[in-house]
């Protein structure tokens, strides 16, 4: 019969192995998040610049994110939209799965450093 600690550290190889396999199938991905603008053209005698019940242009759809300690601002088109927001879940997934795969790596290290 396997001792806890070695049945602990198989089981952290084989959740080690699954998060491996899901890290593999990832699809395309990109951090940041999306926010809307409603805008005012500045024409003169178009509704969006009237002084009651202005009609602004928009929603406009941003992606908003810092990569390599630079903050960067990308237009999103609408029909575009899904697509960037399933990107961003994959992304969030992506961090969430890395986190918990080092916290697997730590954990079986400390065991296997306990058996020695």
């Amino acid at each position: 019969m396997l001792s806890a600690m070695e049945n602990s550290s198989r089981e952290l190889e084989d959740e080690i192995a699954s998060i491996q396999k899901a890290l593999a199938s990832l699809g395309p991905l990109r951090p940041g998040s999306l926010y809307s603008r409603y805008n005012v053209c500045g024409r003169p005698g178009c509704r969006c610049g009237r002084a009651k019940n202005p009609v602004k242009h928009g929603p406009y759809h941003y992606l908003s994110y810092t990569f390599q300690g630079k903050s960067h601002t990308e237009f999103v088109s609408a029909k575009d939209l899904a697509k960037v927001e399933e990107q961003i879940r994959t992304y969030k997934a992506l961090r969430e799965l890395v986190e918990r795969l080092v916290e697997c790596n730590i954990a079986l290290a400390r065991l296997r450093k306990e058996q020695r």
